[in-house]
């Protein structure tokens, strides 16, 4: 078999359109068609959206292997494979490099381009560490491939990368982004002991918080384990609101690990908690075993028994209830060894504006849930009724905010909560309008309802603090409370704004 130059093998490439891109799932090839654009080192460029799970496993899991393949009959096949490692463009000449190229290679990139909205999307270099080039016919007479090797690339990464991916897999995991719903009520919590109390136990605070937060993580992790072929089946999810964190579906962590890591957090959690019974009395057993039982039991694996199956709403005011009423009044009593009617109270629009969240984001999942029986309240009652329930609850919070310093049960300052309207207003509208629509169209809806949830909450603690800390401390929590609320919104903004950006560069209104 004549060998081919490498000039040879780079313009079979330039006449090839796509090429079959795998990657790996925990051992199992998963494949694609990606257009894409070689340069003259065999450095293979392809493109796509910011969070696309192909990019998400590519941070993770970055080996690679392509296949080109061309040819009307199978002797006339050529083909050539490339093995490698991928790499997401950070540098920005290089960046301008691939978009270039592919601006030229794949329409889709072109219609980027043309709307000017390629920082949406992802440009990948695989570097190859091996280029094989056949032609059927030669290869059927006992021929060898053309063969490239780069040796220099498998050097240029480090065991390092590995782990810091693996880190990044982990961290997603725990879904960071929904640990808003533990630690707003816990902060809650303090802030209204504090008012009480007029001092703090800061240990146990601080230990307060991280056995909430960790708790919570580990029921995540659990329930992505237990819902992870119903999760598999969910086309219609959006990160990150909705279908869990997906990481066993790409592959980047075993189901397995899901669970076992899971049930670890718990039982850190649980140990922190036994501690907090110990010091500060046994009132808070009861509050620990309903979030126990609530988060276990809220869904399980198809055809087991979980809340969300056994009656209309119970497992969502179950989970409300846990992440709004049950952490607000445990940290409550960690602080003071007692219950109070107030901080009941004070907890209640926390725990609306959480199930709120909890129900729009069951939206985008409704048809993967039915087609899986995990009878969710949209489910049962339909997006119409789920959605003027949605509605209902908004302005049931904010009329128990309003009601509360009147009845003295909250001090006047209690009205800042009143600054997170705008938000509230915003995921009526849009809930409203795109309810019965597609889960791209409402996206705006589940961000401004999870935003309306975190000032709030953020707002309630800030007018406790006014009350008894002076001018600076609640002026140092607000700005933190400001820079939080801003990250949050600029991370959900941007996955609304690549999500718009996607339907326009594929031609879809």
């Amino acid at each position: 078999m004549p060998q081919r130059s490498k000039q040879e093998v780079l313009d079979y490439l330039s006449r090839a359109e796509v090429a079959a891109v795998g990657t790996s799932d925990m051992g199992t090839p998963r494949q694609r068609m990606m257009h894409f654009g070689a340069d003259e080192n065999f450095n293979i460029y392809v493109s796509s959206m910011k969070g696309d799970p192909k990019v998400i496993q590519w941070s993770n899991i970055p080996e690679t292997a392509l296949l080109i393949h061309q040819g009307k009959t199978f002797m006339e096949m050529e083909e050539c494979e490339i093995i490698g490692r991928a790499e997401i463009i950070k540098d920005k000449a290089d960046r301008e490099k691939a978009i270039e190229l592919m601006n030229r290679r794949s329409p889709i990139v072109a219609n980027f381009v043309k709307i000017n909205a390629t920082d949406r999307l992802e440009f990948i270099r695989i570097k190859p560490f091996t280029v094989k080039y056949r032609f059927v016919p030669e290869i059927l007479q006992g021929e060898k491939p053309t063969i490239f090797e780069y040796s220099e690339n498998r050097k240029s990464f480090s065991s390092w990368d590995d782990l810091k991916a693996k880190a990044r897999a982990w961290k997603e995991a725990v879904r960071p982004l929904s640990l808003t719903a533990s630690l707003i009520p816990l902060l809650l919590g303090g802030a209204i002991a504090f008012s009480v109390m007029h001092t703090l136990n800061v240990f146990l605070f601080v230990l307060t918080v991280i056995g909430g937060v960790m708790i919570q993580a580990g029921t995540n992790m659990i329930n992505d384990w237990k819902d992870a072929d119903r999760d598999n089946e969910n086309v219609e999810g959006i990160r990150p609101f909705t279908g869990g964190s997906r990481m066993i579906q790409l592959g980047l962590i075993s189901r397995s690990d899901m669970g076992f890591f899971g049930a670890i957090l718990c039982c850190i959690s649980f140990l922190i908690g036994a501690y907090l019974v110990a010091v500060s009395g046994w009132g808070l057993i009861p509050l620990i075993f309903y979030g126990l039982i609530a988060g276990i039991f809220y869904t399980s694996e198809k055809g087991k028994f979980s809340f969300i199956n056994l009656a209309p709403g119970l497992a969502e005011f179950l989970i409300a209830t846990t992440f709004g009423v049950m952490m607000t009044m445990g940290a409550f009593y960690v602080q003071t060894g007692h219950y109070s009617l107030q901080a009941f109270l004070i907890s209640l629009p926390v725990a609306i504006f959480i199930s709120n969240v909890l129900l729009i984001n069951q939206f985008q999942d409704a048809a993967s849930d039915a087609k899986s029986e995990k009878k969710t309240l949209v489910v049962r009652v339909g997006k119409r009724k789920a959605k003027n329930i949605l509605i209902a609850c908004f302005i049931a919070a904010y009329v128990i905010i309003a009601l509360l310093p009147v009845f003295g049960f909250a001090p006047y300052t209690f009205y800042v909560a009143f600054l997170s309207i705008p938000f509230a207003f915003q995921a009526i509208r849009y809930a409203q309008k795109n309810y019965d629509k597609t889960s791209a169209d409402l996206i705006p809806s589940n961000a401004h309802t999870a935003i309306t949830h975190l000032f709030t909450g953020l707002l309630l603690v800030f007018a406790f603090l006014l009350t008894g800390l002076g001018f600076i401390v609640p002026a140092l929590y607000l700005i933190a409370s400001l820079l939080l609320v801003f990250w949050v919104w600029h991370y959900i903004e941007h996955q609304r704004k690549t999500m718009t950006n996607f339907r326009l560069a594929i031609g879809k209104k």
